[in-house]
């Protein structure tokens, strides 16, 4: 006679089977990632963490820093394996297995609302999101991602059932959050907002409204408005990003924070969007648990929005425009637990179903599919229209189509949903929530493949072994120093996997960071340069050559000396870019070290095959001394 397990033990083995299968996927695609590739973000937790588990202390470059992130501590130990490819593979590790994690919150916060199965699936769809192809990624994300599904899960918890026993858990993760990442303070906003939510409705504060008049109600929204401009000007104050993108640039706020909402639409199959913003159109007699949801996901997504948006707009003045999604993969789990609701019962509200598909045809239309960026590092779902680009050979006006067929076809099913009733209406359900899961599922794939063909294309171009300066060192401190650095990727890449570079100097201050750098001066004719960098060994360019003892062959341009003496030059060149052209200028020092020949020829060649027919350039080549003046 078979015993079937209790519905409790068969949801938490459920959950267990899916989290230990999403792990075994997530740890398969961290394999195929070969090295770090979003800089200068990974090799900035990889200094801190490395730091921590050497030192005990932050620092970059050895140079003391804040702690930035609770995740670099949680790091750490990875660093304590002395083999780089192990160390990383150890770190990768730890993040899937946190990352994956998400799916136990999750499953918390969707069962506030729905049945423990209903749940599981909103769980399945938080992890099979795009975004855990962050997983193995030395970002902050990893740690993130549960901390604020925890945050968000405790905040609606306490909005169901308020009192002191369910704010402070709330009050305490919220609080721990912006540690693990600064943006998380968002949380705390969103608690904010559930307390002043809560005191709205309370019931001695309604009473006392039915006894306002016109004036009174005018006098409150007076005193609402201003309280809104004192807390802008506030922010103003505190954040640059705050006052320039909301003093100058209100039209980006919208625009480009659309963009990232668009991009999680389309990461999910559009289903988990339109039933997670329906599930928000509450219905007299509702449950208190379904009020505290409905609350927590409105506060959510106003403040993980705005943040977004914000952040998005600054950014396009600082740096470059970008469609951030990276900083809304939070909303994910309550997307898909709002859609476990909707297709639970029939409760979604036609007119509410009819906007958020409305929104969600215009996003997807609007959005940018950044078609040539394949991966796309700050949106992992732009890899759906990647894939009908590269794959289906879909231009951009097909995929515009394809994602409204997709769009129209999830309203009808979340309609039908809603109207059928019996075994009709479980099977709509059941095929919707399976078309969500596969979409969302096949997106985080075809990301994480692209993820992993970018760092393999980067690793390819490095020396191999890749820890070649710590096997010659044996594990010595050593400097970097180069000139007219226009690409970093292979720096950082060389210090990533080489503990033994400690420093990364650069002859003309074009020094990459994150970390301190410096620019050596010239102390005299003869190529010394001056602070020594207190070590015998240094990484340099074949563009600036030591009047030292060279160590191995050259490696894609760079050769490591051994120092016997102070560091100095033998001769630099600067102005040549790294496909070995220059632009208005160039310059070749040649220094009178030790062991220098004396007086010689110069050859010079010039060309320039990109000058039209007819035309002249004018070359001026000057031959002077070197002298040292002004440390220069």
């Amino acid at each position: 006679m078979s015993r079937r397990l209790p519905p409790g033990r068969a949801a938490a083995l459920a959950l267990v089977l899916l989290y230990l299968g999403f792990v075994a996927l997530y740890l398969w695609q961290a394999a195929q990632r070969l090295t770090p590739s979003i800089f200068s973000d990974e090799l900035e937790i990889a200094q801190i963490s490395r730091s921590i588990a050497e030192t005990g202390r932050s620092a970059r470059r050895g140079e003391a820093y804040g702690l930035q992130s609770l995740y670099t501590v949680l790091l750490a130990p990875a660093w304590w394996l002395d083999d780089p490819k192990a160390a990383y593979g150890a770190a990768k590790t730890i993040g899937v297995l946190l990352m994956t994690a998400t799916i136990f919150p999750a499953y918390a916060l969707a069962r506030l609302v729905v049945s423990r199965g209903w749940a599981v699936f909103a769980a399945a769809g938080a992890v099979t999101a795009p975004a855990l192809a962050y997983a193995p990624f030395l970002l902050e994300e990893p740690l993130a991602y549960p901390v604020s599904t925890v945050g968000l899960w405790l905040i609606a918890r306490f909005a169901a059932a308020p009192s002191l026993a369910t704010l402070a858990p709330a009050v305490a993760v919220c609080v721990t959050a912006a540690f693990v990442r600064t943006q998380l303070a968002v949380l705390s906003a969103v608690l904010v907002l559930v307390l002043l939510a809560l005191g709205w409705s309370a019931e001695r504060l309604r009473r006392w409204r039915t006894t306002w008049t016109p004036a009174d109600w005018a006098g409150v929204a007076v005193l609402g408005v201003g309280a809104v401009l004192l807390l802008s000007a506030f922010l103003g104050h505190a954040s640059e990003s705050w006052y320039v993108t909301t003093g100058f640039w209100k039209g980006r706020l919208l625009e480009y924070g659309l963009w990232a909402v668009g991009a999680v639409a389309i990461g999910t199959g559009v289903l988990p969007f339109v039933g997670g913003l329906g599930a928000l159109a509450a219905r007299a007699g509702e449950s208190p648990r379904t009020r505290a949801f409905v609350l927590t996901a409105v506060a959510a997504l106003a403040c993980f929005g705005m943040y977004t948006a914000v952040k998005a707009a600054y950014l396009s003045t600082v740096f470059a425009t970008r469609v951030t999604e990276r900083n809304l993969i939070y909303l994910v789990p309550l997307l898909f637990a709002g859609t476990a609701l909707v297709l639970e019962a029939p409760r979604a509200r036609p007119w509410a179903i009819a906007a958020a598909t409305a929104l969600s045809l215009y996003l997807v239309v609007t959005t940018p599919y950044e078609l040539a960026s394949y991966p796309y590092g700050d949106a992992p779902s732009l890899a759906v229209p990647a894939f009908a680009n590269r794959e289906l050979a879909w231009d951009q006006a097909a995929i515009e189509r394809g994602l409204g067929v997709v769009t129209l076809v999830a309203a009808a099913l979340l309609v039908a949903r809603s109207l059928l009733r019996g075994r009709a209406a479980s099977a709509v359900a059941l095929a919707a929530a399976a078309a969500a899961l596969v979409w969302s599922g096949g997106a985080e794939i075809y990301a994480a493949r692209g993820y992993a063909f970018q760092s393999e294309l980067l690793q390819s171009n490095l020396a191999k072994p890749l820890d070649w300066v710590d096997r010659a060192t044996g594990g010595e401190p050593a400097i970097y120093l180069g000139q007219s650095i226009d690409d970093a990727n292979g720096i950082w890449l060389l210090e990533f996997w080489n503990r033994s570079i400690r420093r990364v100097w650069s002859m003309d201050g074009t020094a990459p960071g994150p970390g301190p750098t410096l620019s050596p001066d010239l102390a005299s004719a003869d190529g010394t340069l001056r602070p020594h960098p207190g070590t015998r060994w240094v990484v340099a360019e074949d563009e600036v050559k030591l009047a030292a003892e060279p160590v191995g062959p050259l490696r894609n341009g760079l050769r490591l000396y051994r120092l016997d003496g102070p560091l100095r030059l033998q001769s630099s060149t600067s102005g040549i870019t790294g496909d070995g052209w220059m632009a208005n200028d160039a310059s070749y020092t040649r220094y009178a070290a030790p062991g220098t020949s004396g007086r010689g020829f110069a050859k010079v060649y010039v060309t320039n095959p990109f000058c039209a027919e007819g035309l002249r350039a004018r070359v001026t080549v000057r031959i002077v001394r070197v002298v040292a003046r002004g440390k220069q």
